[in-house]
């Protein structure tokens, strides 16, 4: 019988190449002590590839090559294997650690018995030799899809040219932003539920004051104003109901609003009294800025997951939320 023929397939991919800086100095040194640790790295390299939503493609010697479909799933596997393996290096000898350089670059790759070839490989391979050894050198082509997305800093390293390609590629290194980067949590907040959301919310405190501070807003006003700008003429018992607080709070923040000029109150049923609320166009318009600004601080506090652990996450916060409230309102009654 005729062994059947392999089929090769076309498609756009993601494509993060890693190596190891320096391993045939290592090798030399110590062999066996080198293919142990390298087993290590790449369980590490392993479970980010999968917990972002990629597949480990070629291997072959210090070398690994993946494909994602998102980019910036991509790149933010490529920073996290890096500040993983970099916290790993800190319990081994200086001159025995693993450091990996990794290139990512988005373009057309071809696919057969689940091996990649194709000028988009040949790319990634060029920004992994660009790299510095524990960093992530982008392609131009990358760059463009997360930049804006993800909390990086990059470096401009001008156009590279590529072997066995004619047009030059504009590289991109890839750095953690000015802010003091934490390795590793400490094993006090690991262990406890309490420690993790006490340090998330002061996280999101904090981003949520850069939006609402300059205009004058506590923290929870801005889903009032949504809550009206959803659900325009209900009163405050609904407007308590809907953003999840107590009357009293409700009441308070109404009465701020209204101060500001934000907020309304428009004649309830027959015109006999103005308990119903609505925003005001001085409202309207506030909304439609604060809007656009609270999606970008989402997005800056969360670019560490992906789309589907985002709805994870969501789903878990909100089971816990229902069942605690559940518990009060049992209690209450």
């Amino acid at each position: 019988m005729n062994k059947r023929a392999s089929v090769m397939h076309r498609r756009l991919a993601a494509i993060p190449y890693a190596d190891v800086a320096g391993y045939v100095r290592l090798m030399n040194a110590d062999e066996a002590g080198t293919l142990a640790l390298l087993d290590f790295r790449r369980e590490i390299m392993d479970r980010h590839i999968t917990q972002y939503g990629g597949r480990t493609a070629n291997t072959a010697g210090d070398s690994i090559l993946a494909e994602f479909p998102s980019v910036v799933d991509a790149v933010q596997c490529a920073v996290g294997i890096q500040e993983r393996i970099a916290a790993a290096n800190e319990e081994t000898p200086k001159d025995r650690r693993l450091t990996f350089r990794i290139g990512v670059h988005v373009g057309e790759v071809m696919v057969r018995d689940g091996d990649m070839f194709g000028d988009g490989v040949n790319i990634a391979a060029r920004m992994e030799k660009l790299a510095q050894p524990g960093l992530v050198c982008l392609s131009g082509t990358a760059y463009n899809y997360v930049s804006r997305v993800l909390p990086l800093a990059f470096d401009d390293l001008g156009t590279q040219l590529v072997k066995n390609l004619d047009v030059p590629v504009r590289a991109y290194l890839a750095h953690p932003s000015d802010h003091p980067r934490s390795r590793a949590l400490p094993p006090v907040h690991r262990r406890s539920e309490f420690n993790l959301g006490r340090r998330f919310h002061t996280i999101l405190n904090h981003a949520l004051v850069d939006v609402t501070k300059p205009e004058g807003l506590t923290l929870v006003e801005p889903a009032v104003l949504a809550s009206l700008h959803d659900a325009p003429n209900i009163d405050e018992r609904r407007l308590a109901e809907r953003i999840g607080i107590d009357l009293p709070s409700a009441q308070r923040m109404v009465r701020h609003l209204e101060l500001l000029g934000f907020v309304r109150r428009t004649p309830g049923k027959h015109g006999r009294d103005l308990r119903l609320l609505s925003l005001s166009p001085e409202g309207l318009e506030l909304y439609a800025r604060l809007y656009p600004a609270i999606l970008a601080v989402r997005d800056r506090v969360m670019a560490a997951l992906s789309e589907r652990e985002r709805e994870t996450l969501q789903d878990l916060l909100a089971r816990v939320i229902n069942a605690n409230e559940l518990r009060s309102d049992r209690r209450s009654d």
